[in-house]
């Protein structure tokens, strides 16, 4: 899980290559001002970064990411009051969370705990702010024990990682585990790790099989056709979609696939056992539905 910080790394450098890579029509900042002062920034050296950033911006006002980078510099100088000023005229003219959580420390910095607090609800709706990332905020350590900021925490990550607010992405988790398994006579198939990845939005199969075939599925709710999908491949070339969702407790799956070069309906039925085993029993039909015949059949038991 990351903003877990991935993503929030990512947003920025989006933000820093438009704002310093591309020079805007008619301006007189050239290529190399713009690329000295994110050199100066980059290496954290503050009091020239911030010449540099004073410069564009007095030659850009209308430039948002200059000023964004300009106030977090001064964030740096501790020179809280032109940092809240720069931030405040970037989020106005760019509402973003990344910029957010910059104006919210500068709040922070003056002790105005309404503004923070503003602020950040603002950013929820902008995308939120990781959790990781509001509780390592030193800035933020004052109110880290506050119901209120715990709160906002609590709704930024969701924001974050909507995937977690969805009680469709965890019909699956039954099947979340490290797992033994067998067929039902007991004489083990293989073994499967099943893991929960990607901010709880994916439950990522890794099978290894007793016969030497070995595979993975990526199992997903899709929230445009509210229904669940795996993608399965394995290292003999197989590749299978199966499409369903949970149906009486149980999550069923069916795939349009071949045996044999006739068209057959696959279909995977997987059922959490009373004593917290897994079956998963595969069936085959070559009449559309009409009948079915078992393919195979596995007990998954968690690893002791």
């Amino acid at each position: 899980m990351r903003f877990r910080n991935t993503a929030f790394v990512f947003f920025v450098m989006l933000l820093a290559v438009s704002a310093f890579s591309q020079s805007q029509p008619a301006s007189a900042v050239t290529p190399e001002m713009r690329a000295e002062a994110n050199k100066f920034y980059q290496a954290s050296d503050w009091e020239r970064a911030a010449a540099a950033y004073e410069k564009i911006v007095s030659l850009e006002p209308a430039n948002p990411n200059a000023k964004y980078r300009l106030g977090v510099v001064e964030l740096n100088l501790n020179r809280t009051a032109n940092a809240q000023k720069n931030l405040e005229s970037a989020m106005a003219a760019s509402p973003n969370a990344v910029y957010a959580l910059a104006l919210a420390r500068a709040f922070a910095r003056a002790g105005n705990k309404q503004k923070v607090f503003e602020t950040l609800e603002k950013s929820i709706p902008l995308g939120g702010i990781a959790r990781e990332t509001l509780n390592a905020e030193k800035d933020f350590a004052v109110w880290r024990e506050d119901a209120g900021f715990k709160d906002l925490v609590r709704r930024s990550d969701l924001a974050v990682n909507p995937c977690k607010a969805s009680s469709e992405f965890r019909q699956f988790d039954f099947w979340i585990g490290e797992w033994d398994v067998k067929n039902p006579q007991g004489v083990p198939s293989g073994t499967s790790s099943v893991q929960l990845i990607l901010g709880q939005c994916i439950i990522f199969e890794n099978w290894t099989g007793g016969s030497g075939t070995n595979g993975k599925s990526f199992n997903i709710y899709d929230t445009n056709d509210k229904k669940w999908h795996q993608t399965w491949v394995d290292d003999k070339g197989t590749f299978t979609h199966y499409i369903g969702g949970l149906i009486n407790g149980e999550m069923v799956v069916t795939a349009e696939t071949s045996v044999s070069g006739k068209p057959t309906l696959a279909k995977m039925t997987f059922t959490k056992m009373p004593n917290g085993d897994v079956r998963q029993h595969g069936e085959n039909s070559t009449d559309g539905g009409k009948t079915w015949a078992t393919s195979f059949d596995l007990i998954y038991s968690r690893k002791k």
